[in-house]
């Protein structure tokens, strides 16, 4: 295995829900190390444990930390509101001086009273595939420049032109792919967006009820409780 995935959780979601992430989460990743970050203790894979201030700098924080204990030349963003296939995770690689994200990603908004996916037109780090090496470098670059921290509203994905502008860091280069086993992404008030907390984020312009592999909509958030 050439990747090792790097799952990153605040122990929020339901039992119900973990059990059910997780289970797919294996499955995609077959047999590829993962290294999870938590708040709580947990089995799945190495275990890390979390004891940083919550927010989005923390999170930059913990992906590296995590990177580093990896072992392999490519890793893997996960997160604890997503869906995983395994095409996702070992169809593409990027080359070494880029940042991946798969743009076959769907959104599932879990206040909708009549659910569907959508389609947004952004990159997430939460589909992240990246050289470690170079993601490291990235990340290092980020808290050499900003040691106690930017301000939180600078911070954004790894190779995002405007985001590195911001920070005054390198430009890193950044690709974008579609995998042939989409991903979902969870949109919910746990999150740690205002817009999901508030339930007013804008859905994506192209919808269905229905997607490959994952089936109907409302069938996924018969797990999310």
């Amino acid at each position: 295995m050439d990747i090792t995935i790097l799952y990153i959780t605040m122990n929020l979601m339901s039992q119900k829900w973990t059990d059910f992430q997780n289970h797919h989460l294996l499955k995609a990743a077959d047999g590829a190390p993962i290294i999870s970050v938590s708040r709580h203790p947990m089995t799945l894979g190495t275990n890390l444990l979390d004891t940083g201030t919550p927010g989005y700098w923390n999170l930059y924080c913990q992906i590296l930390r995590a990177a580093k204990e990896a072992g392999t030349p490519f890793v893997a963003l996960a997160e604890d509101d997503v869906l995983y296939t395994r095409a996702h995770f070992h169809e593409f690689r990027p080359k070494d001086n880029q940042i991946a994200y798969d743009r076959s990603r769907w959104s599932l908004f879990t206040w909708e009273k009549e659910p569907f996916y959508c389609l947004r037109q952004r990159i997430s780090n939460c589909s992240m595939i990246a050289p470690r090496e170079y993601l490291i470098s990235a990340l290092e670059e980020r808290q050499a420049k900003h040691p106690s921290g930017p301000d939180e509203k600078l911070l954004g994905e790894v190779g995002r032109s405007k985001v590195d502008h911001r920070l005054g860091v390198s430009q890193r280069g950044c690709v974008e792919f579609y995998s042939y086993g989409p991903i979902v992404q969870l949109n919910h008030p746990q999150g740690h967006d205002l817009t999901q907390k508030t339930q007013w984020k804008r859905h994506g312009q192209v919808r269905a009820y229905d997607i490959p592999y994952w089936g109907p909509a409302k069938e996924i958030l018969k797990y999310y409780a």
